[in-house]
């Protein structure tokens, strides 16, 4: 069923006294650990340690995510989730992938998602800024190059094998656990970020069919020119505002885009603009005329006709067919 509300939740990491942005871990809010009272059962690590019996006091513990997984909402940074066991639907920018069991799911900033349960989650939610790979990672590849993260050929969801799911529990509960301890080096923390970011790529890669391997590496040109579609496209909506940027000319850009991407630079812009539309078309009540000027189209009758052309709904049509549709 869709939620609806003037504008989409959005959440951002809790503020911390770390002079870099933090890196927060959590548990799924119906794991199996969790009760309805909101305690939680023996197998919780805490500071290091497995401790049994209901945790209501004590030395601290992983937390339960504070957000409301339920319904459709969107942050302000990335989200990692490790999912050991479990059953349920996730649903991402209008795409819904079925979970069946052990897998990692990536989240990019301003993408709408929701988590449907069917059974009690295993696993953990670790959100990181942008900021906080870069600053402990400054020599590996950057976020947007990154085959599950690329906003042109997102990936969302890594299919665990029974191996893969147990290395991957062993490097997170060793970071949950100097995550917990307040004597850490934050460095750490931010190596096993990238660890864990770097064994993903490799999944990734060696997963893919061959035609799909090549396909997943863009030159750091592209790269650039969707991370800055990503942070900019509302405010932004020519080519040669890009190029600039870039310090290139918009018809070399364009030529790069269109031979990695398989798309124009301008349509890609667009698509980005027409789909922040249909997230605030299904997931919010603002009108059409108040989604134009949020996306920076200072004419209203325009963005209809160009939303028409592209999908072959006006917007009113669009948000009615969806709605209807996810009921």
């Amino acid at each position: 069923m869709v939620f609806v509300s003037d504008a989409i939740p959005v959440h951002s990491l809790p503020k911390t006294p770390s002079q870099v942005p933090a890196l927060k871990i959590f548990r799924f809010k119906n794991s199996a650990e969790v009760q309805k009272d909101g305690t939680i059962q023996s197998g919780t690590i805490q500071s290091g340690t497995v401790q049994s019996g209901t945790i209501q006091s004590g030395p601290v513990s992983l937390p339960i995510t504070p957000l409301p997984t339920d319904a459709p909402h969107r942050h302000t940074y990335y989200e990692i989730l490790f999912i050991e066991e479990g059953q349920g639907f996730h649903e991402i920018d209008f795409h819904s992938y079925n979970i069946q069991g052990a897998g990692l799911h990536f989240l990019t900033p301003g993408q709408v998602h929701l988590l449907t349960f069917s059974s009690s989650f295993q696993g953990y939610i670790v959100a990181f800024s942008e900021d906080f790979y870069t600053f402990y990672n400054p020599m590996n590849p950057s976020l947007s190059q990154l085959p599950f993260f690329q906003p042109a050929r997102r990936q969302p969801i890594i299919t665990l094998s029974d191996g893969d799911k147990h290395y991957f529990h062993n490097i997170l509960e060793n970071m949950v656990t100097d995550h917990l301890n307040a004597e850490t080096d934050q460095t750490l923390i931010g190596r096993y970020l990238g660890l864990l970011l770097q064994k993903c790529a490799f999944l990734t890669q060696h997963n893919a069919q061959p035609a799909e391997s090549s396909a997943l590496s863009v030159p750091e040109l592209a790269g650039r020119f969707q991370e800055l579609v990503e942070k900019n496209f509302r405010q932004m909506h020519e080519v040669q505002q890009y190029a600039a940027q870039l310090s290139v000319t918009p018809d070399y850009l364009s030529k790069i885009i269109k031979k990695h991407l398989g798309i124009s630079c301008q349509e890609y812009i667009l698509d980005k603009l027409l789909l922040e539309a249909k997230r605030l078309l299904v997931f919010s009540n603002l009108s059409s005329k108040e989604i134009a000027y949020h996306i920076h189209m200072d004419d209203p009758s325009y963005f209809s006709r160009i939303f028409k052309k592209k999908t072959g709904l006006t917007p009113a049509e669009y948000r009615e067919h969806v709605r209807k549709s996810t009921i």
